[in-house]
């Protein structure tokens, strides 16, 4: 399967009060992550009548994240399912795992209900593109 890592910096803005970083986050890393993945794997989600919402996610601290630190966020599909893929995220700090976590999207048609992931994102994740 693709993977990728994404090279970024923790800023002010994703910090609370004592400078660590706030939950949410590490949610917007996955995200950036995730999307880099696709274009990686050259696929577009930006198309019309279809979507990839969220309908689960979680995410586990282990070690704190500051401002200013340099993180590595890591993507792989994990489960490559009928109309939803699982991606599995890490995020490092040097050679330290700081978080973990999984977000299932699902692909629905233009009617907003689960459809068949397209074959061209399977295969696409799937590294057979």
């Amino acid at each position: 399967m693709v993977t990728h890592v994404e090279r970024l910096r923790v800023r002010w803005v994703d910090t609370d009060a004592s400078g660590r970083i706030h939950y949410t986050a590490a949610f917007r890393y996955f995200e950036i992550a995730e999307w880099e993945l696709f274009r990686k794997a050259g696929v577009s989600l930006r198309t019309e009548g279809s979507g990839f919402p969220r309908v689960a996610v979680s995410a586990t601290f282990h070690v704190p994240l500051y401002v200013d630190d340099e993180i590595a966020v890591h993507v792989s599909p994990e489960r490559i399912g009928t109309t939803s893929v699982t991606f599995a995220f890490k995020i490092f700090r040097g050679d330290t795992q700081c978080v973990s976590g999984q977000v299932t999207a699902v692909w629905t048609g233009a009617q907003g209900h689960p459809a068949p992931l397209p074959e061209g994102i399977r295969t696409a994740l799937l590294g057979n593109g």
